[in-house]
């Protein structure tokens, strides 16, 4: 009898710890990642570590630069210059900026980019520049900024300035033509030609009568910087009565006026000091083409027998016999440009 009670404690306890392996398992199954029978999942992360590579380091740069075009410092007048550079050492894509500035006032700017030269550790670029007219000291500027390959510079030029020539009748060159075409900007009747003939002779007259200068026909280089420096104009004692014609005895010249301005400036001879010329206000009314008897050449009347024409000679100083005479070059350009009716003042 007690063997058989022993018996059975035994199987009991095996059947125990069957049940409790039984209840257990779960948890283990969980721990390991999964459970027959259940939803629940578990996922495990993976960290991966990347190297990032360091900067390629930055090379250093060393601008330099080159004019062409200049000598002693200055420019001829309407000439270009043009600048090379060098970038060294040559890093490829690289740009500069590079700038050419009048009195501190940019003219022109680029920003090429460097080109290697052929077998040389060198970056290249160049650059031009307009013609150059306006006085004033110039320079050209280059930088290289700072990029991740390669360090910054800078380089610039020395001071340059331009050269205006003394001009004189009968001759014919580019520096004329560019004369030519400052005096009509600036109000003179003129031509557009390479030639420094009768009517830039005449007015080169009327620009020196009108800023006080001695009155000749020849261009000095004074003259020709105050008109590339946009001065020298003749200023309007009315410039607000529209489309008009203004005789300034005291200064022996005469405006055809519009727009405010005067568009057409040029040497007279008005009276003689025993035949004056009429002052004040009046109005074109008559028209006479060609010559009359008194070899007065395409005139206009203003008032009585006083009248604008054209008549050989035309002294630098007051000589007529009261009318306001002008070259014969100019006569017909003057005589269309008149309309009856239209105001003309007269003053000293």
């Amino acid at each position: 009898m007690p063997a058989v009670r022993s018996g059975r404690r035994i199987r009991l306890g095996v059947a125990t710890l069957t049940i409790a392996a039984a209840g257990s398992a779960p948890a283990i199954a969980i721990g390991q990642g999964s459970v027959q029978g259940s939803s629940v999942t578990t996922s495990t992360t993976t960290t991966t570590t990347t190297t990032t590579p360091p900067e390629p380091r930055r090379k250093p740069a060393k601008l330099s630069l080159d004019l062409r075009g200049v000598h002693g410092h200055k420019v001829a007048v309407g000439e270009r210059i043009r600048a090379s550079g060098r970038l060294r050492p040559y890093v490829p894509n690289q740009h500069v900026h590079i700038k050419l500035v009048r009195n501190h006032h940019v003219v022109k700017e680029a920003n090429p980019i460097t080109r290697q030269i052929r077998h040389r550790n060198v970056g290249a670029f160049g650059f031009h520049s307009p013609r150059l007219i306006k006085p004033g000291h110039y320079r050209v500027v280059t930088r290289h900024a700072q990029s991740r390959r390669q360090a910054q510079d800078s380089a610039r030029s020395h001071r340059f300035r331009i050269r205006y020539p003394n001009l004189d009748p009968g001759q014919r060159n580019r520096a004329v033509k560019i004369f030519n075409k400052l005096l009509l900007h600036r109000g003179y009747y003129t031509s557009r030609g390479r030639h420094y003939g009768t009517g830039t002779g005449l007015a080169v007259m009327a620009f020196r009568k009108v800023n006080g200068m001695a009155r000749n026909y020849n261009a000095n280089s004074r003259i020709f910087r105050t008109l590339a420096g946009g001065g020298g104009s003749f200023k309007l004692e009315y410039p607000k009565e529209g489309r008009h014609v203004e005789v300034d005895i005291s200064r022996q010249v005469m405006a055809l006026a519009a727009h405010g301005k005067a568009q057409y400036t040029f040497h007279v001879s008005t009276g003689a000091p025993a035949t004056p010329t009429i002052r004040g206000h009046y109005r074109f009314y008559r028209r006479e083409p060609g010559y009359n008897s008194h070899a007065m050449y395409y005139s206009v009347y203003f008032q009585g027998g006083y009248a604008t024409h054209g008549y050989d000679p035309v002294p630098p100083y007051p000589a007529s016999h009261g009318c306001v005479r002008n070259p014969i070059p100019d006569a017909v350009f003057v005589y269309n440009w008149v309309r009856l009716g239209m105001s003309i003042y007269l003053y000293d």
